[in-house]
This record gives C-alpha cells, sequence and structure tokens, in this order.
C-alpha cells in the first residue's frame, strides 16, 4: 500500500484467493487481508471486488491521498 501511495494510486486491487486450496476449502487470507486493511490508517475504505476482477476472490482498496 505504501508503493501505491507513493505512485499517487487512489483504488487499487488486492488478490488474496478464494480459499479453494486451503484445508478446510474457508478462504483464510481473506480475512487475515480485511482484518488488516481495517488496521491502516491509510485505507479509507475496501470492498469486493466484480466477478471479472475476481469477485469474493478480490478487493478494492481506496486509499487516502
Amino acid at each position: 500500500l505504501k508503493g501505491c501511495r507513493a505512485r499517487q494510486l487512489r483504488c487499487v486491487r488486492v488478490v488474496h484467493g478464494k480459499g479453494h486450496g486451503s484445508l478446510h476449502k474457508l478462504p483464510v487470507l481473506k480475512t487475515k487481508v480485511q482484518g488488516w486493511l481495517r488496521q491502516r490508517d491509510e485505507v479509507l475504505a475496501f470492498c469486493s471486488a466484480r466477478p471479472v476482477d475476481g469477485g469474493t476472490g478480490a478487493v478494492y482498496v481506496l486509499l487516502k491521498k
């Protein structure tokens, strides 16, 4: 995220996967990424990506200026 802000990018996509390869077929990284994004001061908001961009296996992140 720091690199994105340094390049003045405001909206980025983070791909965390859907969890199909995890032990219980649950999205382990999705939960971790969402928790981490909630803690970051530079993040204004985030939401699941459109299906063409990864759907529930990715998030769009809106960064502060």
